[in-house]
């Protein structure tokens, strides 16, 4: 941890919430490229859960964990391959188990998803296919009902929406928990978690992690489900 990032986390134990100027204050900053160091560091500070992001340039110390899950060796595996296949095209993963612990009853769901961009998501599907793993290309309610076992491994390969919010884990990029609440409320598969029992996910979420709600909306945005969404976590975070 460096000089500057003691002293901003002195600033954050001492008032409830602090602003980029008053970083820059603390500091003792006053040109603009050292304001430029200050950002970069207060960005460190967010995406590693020592502090959370209030608002527009509003940050506080962080009270609660950021959502960073374990990507198990086979999911690294299949990454690598399809990077490997696929050098240029976007792609981000994430696992069933990771939802597991925001559900009101634990339910098994050893689902890997896997979101490409729309473009190549049909060859990414057909390549994993013709290697024999069990992929579902964009399945909806009816295909879970009728033919997948979410006991068993699968692969769900879904298109990746622009600008969906993303971070790297062991160098893998995957779903923020902002990106996995939005795809449960919009996504098909998920009709299961959806109605009441997305309200129990919600909720959970927001009292074991750090949620980013300027982040989590504007993906809501892209999504077509920003009112609905900022209703359920505006109640939410009043409470």
């Amino acid at each position: 941890m460096t000089g500057v990032d003691t002293l901003i986390l002195e600033l954050a134990s001492k008032q409830e919430t602090f602003t980029l100027k008053e970083a820059y204050q603390c500091c003792l900053v006053s040109l603009d490229e050292e304001k430029t160091k200050i950002r970069k560091r207060l960005s460190v500070l967010a995406s590693s859960g020592k502090l959370v992001r209030k608002g527009s340039g509003t940050y506080a110390l962080s009270d609660k964990p950021v959502f960073r899950p374990k990507v198990t060796n086979e999911v690294k595996e299949l990454y690598e391959s399809l990077k490997s296949k696929y050098p240029f095209t976007k792609v981000c993963v994430y696992e069933g188990p990771w939802i597991s612990p925001l559900l009101h009853h634990m339910a098994s769901n050893q689902t890997t998803y896997i979101d490409v961009e729309k473009d190549a998501s049909e060859f990414v599907f057909d390549h994993l296919r013709c290697d024999g793993v069990k992929a579902y290309y964009k399945p909806d309610e009816d295909m879970i009902y009728r033919y997948v076992n979410l006991d068993e491994r699968n692969v769900f390969v879904k298109n990746l929406v622009s600008e969906a919010p993303l971070q790297k884990i062991d160098g893998i990029p995957v779903s923020t928990l902002e990106k996995i609440l939005v795809d449960i409320y919009c996504d098909k598969d998920f009709s299961y978690m959806q109605c009441s029992e997305y309200m129990r996910i919600a909720e959970n979420a927001i009292t074991l992690f750090n949620i980013n709600k300027t982040k989590l909306l504007r993906y809501a945005k892209r999504r077509g489900a920003k009112e609905e969404l900022e209703e359920i976590y505006n109640d939410l975070l009043k409470s």
